[in-house]
């Protein structure tokens, strides 16, 4: 090929290559224009916890000794994960939700996700906005980082209730080696954001919803479908994302699970087929003094799909 050619040959890969990254920044452009803005939904009085790298948003109601909720991260998750438990639990506790930097209403730093932040956002929160021992429910991801906190700092939290809590590289979607390219792609503004709509576009987020959250498939409905699209379409939202995908933001806790002194509840919704029941007896045999309930025709989401059950069962066990 003599230079000439070769010259031309650039050149019109270069042409080729500016079209298509042209396409993909009007396209999230496009997208990032419709996607509807999020707004709190959970109720309370709403706030902002300067943590940081960011603000924390927050909302507390209720009366009594303190509770903390914290969700599960996933494209679009928030503190209204709890939507189906905030109003039971605030009539008998002082009820705090927040959502994790980088999720929900939060501020969304466009930066890396360990998970060490996340630990310190738990026991920052506790400290400095609940300011006494509390109750903390956890759920999924989040349940390493309650127990972590426990460990590290037992006068702030009192007992512990773990909703489908990950063993260490579950639910791995990046294979290792990948880890470092996909972290990034995630950072380059056109072909990040693009990798990020498709993750959070509604057909992903009611396919994932439909298979691994609910037993009862109906329950991935519009309204969540579009609430979780929201969320997961706010400026930013991708380097969450990234940490998710790549198991950044993942926690091993078993060894301070060993260690911890609290009572804790272990719960599981009977269908979950990621962090699921079959992982009990390990999480048991490290904690012998742990219990267990588990939540009939449920999956990754019992606190919401069987809200009824999971109150009163949860409640009569915090209130003991």
């Amino acid at each position: 090929m003599n230079e000439k050619t070769c010259c031309r040959k650039l050149k019109s890969v270069a042409l080729w290559t500016g079209a298509v990254l042209g396409a993909m920044a009007g396209a999230n452009a496009l997208i990032g224009a419709r996607a509807p803005k999020p707004h709190h939904e959970l109720g309370g009085a709403f706030g902002r916890y300067p943590w940081r790298f960011g603000d924390l948003a927050y909302t507390v109601a209720g009366s009594g000794k303190p509770l903390l909720l914290l969700h599960g991260l996933g494209a679009g998750n928030s503190m209204h994960e709890w939507s189906e438990n905030f109003s039971v639990l605030r009539e008998n506790f002082t009820v705090y939700a927040f959502d994790f930097l980088g999720w929900g209403l939060s501020d969304q730093p466009e930066s890396e996700y360990p998970a060490e932040d996340f630990v310190q956002q738990v026991l920052d929160f506790a400290r400095d906005v609940i300011g006494e021992t509390c109750v903390v429910v956890a759920s999924s991801d989040a349940c390493n980082y309650a127990i972590e906190a426990a460990h590290r700092q037992p006068d702030l939290f009192s007992k512990l209730v773990l909703v489908c809590p990950p063993m260490v590289g579950e639910q791995q979607i990046v294979p290792p080696p990948l880890v470092s390219t996909v972290e990034k792609v995630i950072a380059l503004p056109i072909v990040g954001a693009m990798l990020n709509n498709l993750l959070t576009s509604r057909s992903s987020i009611r396919y994932f919803a439909r298979k691994q959250m609910f037993y009862d498939k109906t329950l991935a409905d519009d309204a969540l479908v579009n609430r979780h699209y929201a969320r997961g379409h706010r400026r930013g939202a991708r380097f969450s994302v990234a940490g998710f995908l790549t198991g950044t933001s993942r926690l091993d806790a078993r060894a301070s699970w060993s260690e911890l002194t609290q009572p804790a509840l272990l719960v599981w919704g009977r269908n979950t087929t990621i962090s699921g029941l079959e992982t009990a007896p390990e999480w048991l045999a490290m904690k012998a003094d742990a219990e267990l309930l588990v939540i009939e025709k449920s999956m990754l989401l019992p606190h919401y799909e069987r809200a009824d059950e999971w109150n009163e069962r949860v409640l009569e066990w915090t209130k003991n």
